[in-house]
């Protein structure tokens, strides 16, 4: 053996520098370590979206909160334009109005009070009868509406007694007849700033402000009542919000809490509505969450070790598996399906909570779309004027009522009742008033179906209609004849009937259905019955019976 060969055999065997087990570590941390970096800017990247989100959200909330006053003042113009008119029509008539203010009133709990204000200035008729006489003259916003007869919104003040926002709205009867010169003002309660606070309850470090033009606070959190009549325009956030009608800002508060607050100007003023949502609370999910990704990149060694120890399989391609899987059952509109919760690597955390939320979502918003449908089958089975159920709602609960008093073999009672000389009324009071008296009728027709089954319907125009199954004969007139009573001593006012006022007449029927018999036999009997009230001179109860034993007699 020559000496080549010799060196050749004796030269020792190269081992490898790293191991298999080391050169996966380092692959694995070449894959994933650019990936967590990303996710590090990701959530950075989100943490600003989040930002702007959350700004989004405030001024959007204002906005609605906005749009709650735009609403309350459209329907303070509707209602002051209807006691106008009225108050002219009562002017011709010689009616006093402090009861029609009172009726007009009642049920809308956001009106603190309605007063008329004569030409002179006092206060003629009011729903606070000590207000009588007082003299208003000096009102801006009375005076305003006066001079330009138009409908006027005063400014906020807030009540020195009770220590609550309100606001003046003033509609000058001049609008309606040139010849009358008062004006009917209201004042208004500030509800739909409560309302925007109590949708923020939830959400831990929020506030709600409403600052007039010159800075001064007039509506605010209950906790914060102190800042009411608080001048800040001297703050920073005030220099901020009555730059534009408006948009979004960041800053401290008027108690030195940063918040992300979004302003909008409010309808019919210059005040600013301002909504401020806790700047800690809205990044504090992603600051966790950028907190846990850089201390993920400190452990990310022991990690990759763990996971190549216990195996890829059991970390990451089963837990893929299983959120697949139920992904794909939600795919199939099983909305129940929920990922279990195991022991799995934290990474697929977020996944696992996205596509439980994801699921629960579609499931709120499936609900949603029920609720909705039974929401829109119940508008649909109501009268929009007067509140009560509808020809086709009535139409179908006829029928299954006389199906099933068809089988009981028990009688089933109907009145149908019609508004006398309404035609004349709408053509002297108008439409508006027209409807305010169907409203009311409808409303003492409610009140009189006291029955657990009794049904009061909307038929068509002035006509109404009340199904009482179970009742017999005697108990459906002795109904219809409180309810023709309790018309007569509502007192309102009808120069164009005999009776001078508001009357009705009713029809009744009682059948106990036979085997050849539909339900349209009992609307004809209680139609019959109906003619003959009208024939008798109206403002009468008849029963199909006594007609039929007066033919027969």
């Amino acid at each position: 053996m020559d000496m080549a060969e010799r060196s050749h055999s004796t030269a020792p065997i190269r081992k490898p520098t790293l191991s298999i087990r080391t050169r996966l570590v380092i692959l694995a941390l070449l894959a994933v370590v650019p990936l967590m970096f990303d996710r590090v800017r990701l959530l950075e990247q989100s943490r600003v979206e989040r930002i702007d989100d959350a700004a989004q959200e405030a001024l959007e909330l204002a906005r609605r909160g906005a749009d709650g006053q735009r609403e309350i003042v459209t329907a303070a113009k509707v209602l002051l334009q209807v006691m106008a008119r009225a108050y002219v029509g009562m002017l011709a008539t010689g009616t006093t109005c402090n009861f029609y203010l009172s009726d007009l009133v009642a049920g809308t709990p956001w009106i603190n009070g309605m007063t008329i204000v004569g030409a002179d200035g006092r206060v003629r008729c009011s729903t606070n009868p000590s207000a009588i006489g007082v003299d208003l003259s000096d009102r801006p916003h009375i005076q305003a509406a006066m001079e330009t007869r138009e409908f006027v919104v005063g400014n906020y003040i807030i009540g020195r007694m009770n220590r609550k926002p309100t606001f003046a709205a003033v509609y000058p009867t001049q609008a309606i007849d040139p010849s009358v010169q008062a004006a009917v003002a209201m004042t208004v309660d500030l509800q739909w700033v409560s309302a925007l606070i109590a949708s923020l309850e939830r959400r831990p470090g929020s506030s709600v402000l409403l600052v007039d033009g010159q800075g001064t606070v007039v509506a605010g959190d209950p906790g914060r009542a102190s800042w009411l009549g608080r001048r800040i325009n001297e703050t920073p956030l005030f220099k901020q919000i009555s730059i534009g009608d408006h948009g979004t800002v960041r800053g401290e508060g008027l108690e030195g809490v940063r918040r992300i607050f979004g302003f909008v100007r409010v309808p019919s003023s210059d005040a600013r509505l301002v909504v401020g949502l806790n700047e800690a609370d809205v990044l504090q999910r992603i600051d966790r969450e950028i907190l846990v990704a850089y201390l993920q990149l400190f452990f990310f060694g022991l990690l990759v070790l763990l996971l190549a120890w216990f195996g890829g399989e059991r970390l990451i391609v089963e837990p893929i598996r299983t959120l697949a899987r139920t992904a794909e059952r939600i795919g199939r509109g099983d909305l129940q399906a929920r990922v279990s919760r195991k022991a799995w690597a934290r990474e697929f955390v977020p996944l696992t909570a996205a596509l439980n939320d994801m699921a629960q979502r579609l499931a709120d918003r499936e609900q949603e779309l029920r609720a909705a449908n039974r929401h829109l089958q119940e508008l649909a089975s109501s009268d929009a004027l007067s509140g009560l159920a509808n020809r086709r709602s009535f139409d179908a609960r006829l029928a299954a009522d006389w199906q099933r008093a068809g089988k009981l073999n028990r009688p089933v009672a109907l009145l149908m009742i019609d508004v006398d000389y309404f035609k004349l009324f709408n053509d002297r009071y108008g439409h508006v008033e027209g409807d305010v008296c169907l409203r009311r009728i409808g409303k003492l027709l409610r009140e009189t179906a006291t029955g657990e089954d009794d049904l009061p319907a909307r038929y068509g125009g002035e006509e109404f209609a009340l199904l009482m199954p179970g009742v017999d004969v005697d108990a459906a007139l002795n109904t219809g004849e409180r309810l023709r009573g309790a018309v007569e001593a509502m007192c309102i006012a009808h120069a164009s009937s005999p009776q001078g006022q508001v009357t009705i007449s009713i029809g009744v029927a009682s059948l106990i259905p036979g085997v050849a018999e539909d339900a349209e036999h009992l609307v004809e009997a209680a139609d019959t019955a109906l003619y003959a009230a009208k024939r008798r001179g109206r403002n009468t109860v008849v029963v199909h019976d006594a007609i039929v034993l007066a033919e027969a007699s």
